[in-house]
């Protein structure tokens, strides 16, 4: 099973091979948004993927990152730049079935 960061790793020249491998892999997805925007899609994400940090470029701030803290089979933090007020961090609890329990604020 692919690694969400292994994208990262995929060398230009074996760009269509790494397409075509992903494709098969349980957690991809080629939807709107991101896997992680639905209570679905958090749930399988928590559930496939190992005890582990992942992080991604966040596309609504350029240069920084969404930051996913993810317990297996138990649920995750997604740790993300505040969209009300960019000084803050935001912190997403969510259950394993990918509904959230709480949430929090830190200094970026």
């Amino acid at each position: 099973m692919l690694q969400p960061n292994d994208v990262m790793n995929a060398l230009d020249e074996n760009w269509e091979e790494f397409k075509k491998q992903a494709a098969q892999d349980p957690l991809y997805y080629n939807g709107p948004g991101d896997l992680l925007d639905t209570p679905e899609g958090r749930a399988k994400f928590c559930r496939l993927n190992e005890t582990a940090v992942f992080r991604k470029p966040d596309p609504d701030y350029p240069g920084y990152k969404i930051w996913v803290f993810n317990l297996q089979g138990k649920g995750m933090t997604i740790k993300k730049r505040s969209r009300v007020d960019p000084a803050l961090m935001e912190d997403i609890d969510y259950d394993e079935n990918g509904m959230e329990t709480g949430k929090s604020y830190e200094p970026a």
